[in-house]
């Protein structure tokens, strides 16, 4: 071993130790503190919703995220492949698949859900979205044509059928099937497992909702 390397890593210990030190420091502080006590509740509680959330929203995409927008007419799911795609089109009889995520020919998932489809003598829609920015006029107006004419029963779905998918089932429920504002922006909750808090890009999905329920779907040529 070098001196140099001995000095290194006596240096890291004293930073090491001098961390531990300021962290214990810090914790007796916010513990004998009314204030500090506060802090602490309130980022624990924090933190034990961001967990509970997290595990919610992955429970939901194991089990497909699938439930019902309106019955014998639209339902909404996370990705499917395989068997589960198969099962699901079979149990509703769906006659369309849209799918947000944008056509991605030479992806196995992709490739995969157009084979069962085509399998099952429905028809495959592509519709490409982002569910961490606004989608343009154009994507919106793509979107709405999309799900008015396709033929129903309609599967749609982005990847987690949470931020995409939502905004698509609300603009749904709010422009083709004219519920009123409020009730069809249950599409895009937290039940789905959409999580537009703390900073999350995914509130453009509720931006986009709220700008074309106030001010009407874009113009189009």
């Amino acid at each position: 071993m070098t001196e140099g390397t001995a000095n290194d890593r006596g240096r890291q210990s004293n930073v090491g130790r001098s961390c531990l030190a300021f962290f214990a420091t810090t914790n007796r502080f916010l513990k004998s503190h009314p204030i500090g006590r506060a802090v602490t509740y309130t980022t624990n509680a924090l933190l034990i919703c961001v967990g509970l959330a997290g595990g919610w929203a992955i429970g939901l995409q194991l089990v497909g995220n699938i439930h019902v927008v309106e019955p014998g007419v639209l339902y909404r799911s996370a990705q499917l492949n395989g068997q589960k795609l198969a099962d699901v089109m079979a149990a509703y009889g769906i006659k369309s698949v849209i799918n947000l995520r944008g056509k991605n020919s030479g992806s196995w998932w992709y490739d995969n859900e157009v084979e069962v489809t085509t399998a099952h003598g429905a028809s495959h829609l592509d519709v490409r979205m982002s569910a961490l920015r606004d989608p343009e006029d154009a994507t919106i107006a793509q979107l709405i044509e999309t799900m008015r004419t396709a033929p129903r029963p309609m599967l749609i779905h982005c990847q987690s059928g949470a931020d995409r998918t939502g905004l698509a089932a609300a603009l749904f429920e709010r422009f083709v099937e004219r519920r009123p504002t409020d009730i069809a922006a249950h599409q895009i909750s937290f039940r789905y497992g959409h999580f537009p808090w703390l900073g999350s890009r995914s509130i453009a999905m509720d931006r986009t909702y709220w700008k074309l329920s106030t001010g009407g779907l874009p113009k189009t040529e």
